[in-house]
């Protein structure tokens, strides 16, 4: 499997070939713990390691992140903004990777003639017979094994140390033991919680609050991976950002495989139940959320961002629809699609932010472009070239962690020009399918937004 430190394992090509990439990882991790010299890309904070694609590139441009000796009394990583302003305008308003599509890369060969039809053809069948849930289970989910994490008695999650993800099969007991070492950051607040789905399964889920965040990610991780591989990543997210962040298990993926095994009706119930805490129980407003959905996770998102008026949502390398994936030329949703984002996405109550690689081999490009395309609220997309499934936020470090600041903020400045100008967010339309849509853009604006909605009655 492809393993990353950013997003886990390839969500969609399981037997991809980026595992040599990450054993070298963990090899050069290994080395710099035993005093190796040739390894010098990483940190070492306290008995932690620190792989340089998540803190060191961000050093040059979210700010300051300053990693201090966890041996010095008090110490710990600090975050300040004094000139991510000016970076992060300066990098929104760069020349699009990509024009908005105008300039689309290739895309990788689908399956087509005989080959793709009776595949589709076969998929309705299943379909009709009542068995595509159990067969989507087995080419769909890829639920990691073991699972990159325990609970500890005391309801604490213990994650593997980083530089053992790659060798998760062959743990001896003492790797085991070393889970309850890979310890978050002092400032941050770590709580675990299980919840309970409309669908009667329970889930766990990770909540790690900032002490000075303004904003919360419900974050929907990817495929063939799980919370304590995500935590690493997440805690980066929740530094370099300063928001807060809960990340939850679908059905049927590490601590969560105990009560029912993953299918596609089971994922909108997750997300909801992880809504659902936060608005009730953490007592987060609505309008301060931002929902995160990466990869598999762009379905619950998608879903959430119908079904609530939210501060934003953000598609990271996200699928138009399942069928979509295998044959990115198909103009309609079949009937027995699955995961259908691009229809879901045209309903979205708050402005979203799409962030695509031109070079993506897992899901193919013109599903972000699709995505955009419908969405009725919208800030300037980030087409990475290069860019492919899993290695947007390592190879491209510092540009993803200022394109994530940036689009937060312009969140806020969507919802202040939306009052201002009167325009209604719950009937939405695209402008491509009204005659009479209005279409308002903020040109003097740093945020690069399009509104595309009827004149408001009320708000």
């Amino acid at each position: 499997a492809t393993i990353r430190e950013g997003h886990g394992r390839d969500p969609v090509a399981a037997k991809g070939t980026g595992g040599s990439r990450a054993k070298e990882s963990a090899a050069e991790a290994r080395a710099k713990r035993s005093g190796d010299s040739g390894a010098t890309s990483d940190t070492v904070v306290g008995e932690r390691l620190i792989p340089a694609p998540s803190f060191g590139v961000c050093n040059k441009s979210v700010g300051k992140i300053h990693l201090k000796d966890s041996k010095e009394e008090g110490s710990d990583r600090t975050h300040t903004t004094d000139n991510d302003d000016k970076d992060t305008n300066n990098m929104a308003h760069k020349s699009d990777r990509i024009d908005n599509g105008a300039n689309a890369p290739e895309e990788p060969p689908e399956l087509g003639g005989c080959i793709g039809c009776c595949m589709m053809c076969c998929f309705g069948c299943l379909t009709c017979c009542g068995c595509r849930d159990a067969v989507c289970r087995k080419i769909m989910f890829f639920p990691p094994e073991p699972p990159f994490y325990k609970i500890s008695d005391d309801s604490k999650l213990m994650r593997i140390p980083l530089e053992l993800l790659p060798n998760t099969e062959d743990l001896s007991q003492d790797d085991v033991k070393r889970m309850g070492q890979a310890h978050f950051s002092k400032r941050l607040e770590v709580k675990l919680v299980r919840l309970k789905t409309e669908r009667r399964s329970e889930i766990v889920a990770c909540h790690i609050t900032h002490p000075k965040a303004k904003s919360t990610v419900l974050y929907s991780h990817g495929n063939a991976t799980d919370i304590g591989m995500q935590s690493y990543a997440i805690e980066t997210l929740v530094i370099a950002c300063r928001v807060n962040v809960l990340f939850y298990d679908y059905t049927g993926y590490g601590w969560s495989a105990r009560h029912d095994k993953p299918a596609p009706s089971h994922v909108g119930a997750d997300a909801e139940a992880a809504y659902t805490y936060l608005v009730k129980d953490a007592g987060v407003p609505a309008s301060s959320i931002i929902l995160y959905g990466q990869s598999l996770g762009s379905v619950p998102s998608c879903l959430l961002a119908k079904n609530h008026k939210v501060k934003g949502l953000v598609i990271h390398s996200g699928m138009a629809s399942a069928i979509r994936v295998l044959k990115p030329s198909i103009k309609r949703s079949p009937w027995f699609d699955l995961f259908r984002n691009v229809d879901v996405i045209r309903d979205a109550k708050c402005p979203v932010f799409i962030i695509h690689g031109d070079a993506d081999k897992a899901v193919p490009f013109s599903n972000g472009k699709a995505l955009y395309d419908n969405a009725p609220m919208k800030i300037r997309p980030w087409w990475v070239k290069g860019g492919d499934h899993n290695n947007i936020e390592m190879d491209h470090a510092r540009e993803y962690y200022q394109r994530l600041i940036h689009a937060f903020r312009s969140f806020d400045k969507v919802w202040e020009a939306i009052k201002k100008n009167e325009v209604a967010v719950e009937h939405v339309h695209n402008v491509q399918a009204t005659n009479d849509a209005k279409t308002t853009e903020d040109s003097k604006s740093n945020t690069g937004y399009v509104i595309t909605a009827q004149p408001r009655t009320s708000l």
